[in-house]
């Protein structure tokens, strides 16, 4: 089948538009290989175990095998602590009638996130003005929680960049 491209939309034959979604990277390719042994971090208590972080052991079928247990900072806790982010969202010219709702909708976003994945965290809210600036962990969750909003404030528009030397996005949501 033969596609056409238009900007960061693809048409087929039919005439059907599909946006183009970047991929998450699979955990491999960007923490490096499985561990063996369990690690815990020392600052917010995740375990890895079976190739990826969780909140704790619930998952873990075999407690009862001998292995050994590392301490050290998780991703999620070093990315904090170098003060990077993979994902930065800021919220321009923002009503002050919905600013509480957003910053709630931002909130329940990370939360959800974080509840799913103890590596997907919001970093850092900071408002200036009108203006609210988010900075998170991974790219898909600032993704995500600029899309929440855009659903929920018809006047809102998401634009999106994608950094092509690291995998970080960029987004600028703008009032109307």
């Amino acid at each position: 089948m033969k596609q056409k491209q238009i900007g960061r939309q693809q048409a087929n034959i039919s005439g059907v538009y599909r946006k183009k979604i970047e991929r998450s990277k699979k955990e491999e390719q960007e923490h490096g290989a499985g561990k063996k042994d369990f690690v815990v971090c020392e600052k917010c208590n995740a375990v890895y175990y079976y190739k990826s972080w969780k909140h704790g052991f619930a998952d873990y079928k075999h407690l009862n095998q001998n292995k050994n247990i590392k301490f050290e900072i998780c991703p999620a806790c070093q990315m904090i602590e170098d003060k990077k982010f993979e994902g930065k969202v800021v919220f321009e010219n923002v009503p002050n009638e919905y600013k509480e709702d957003i910053l709630n909708n931002i909130k329940n976003t990370g939360e959800r996130a974080y509840k799913r994945d103890p590596m997907d965290r919001i970093i850092e809210m900071k408002e200036s003005g009108g203006n609210v600036e988010v900075t998170t962990t991974e790219n898909q969750l600032a993704r995500n929680i600029a899309r929440q909003v855009e659903r929920a404030h018809k006047g809102a528009k998401a634009d999106i960049r994608w950094s092509k030397e690291e995998s970080v996005a960029r987004i600028v949501v703008r009032f109307m």
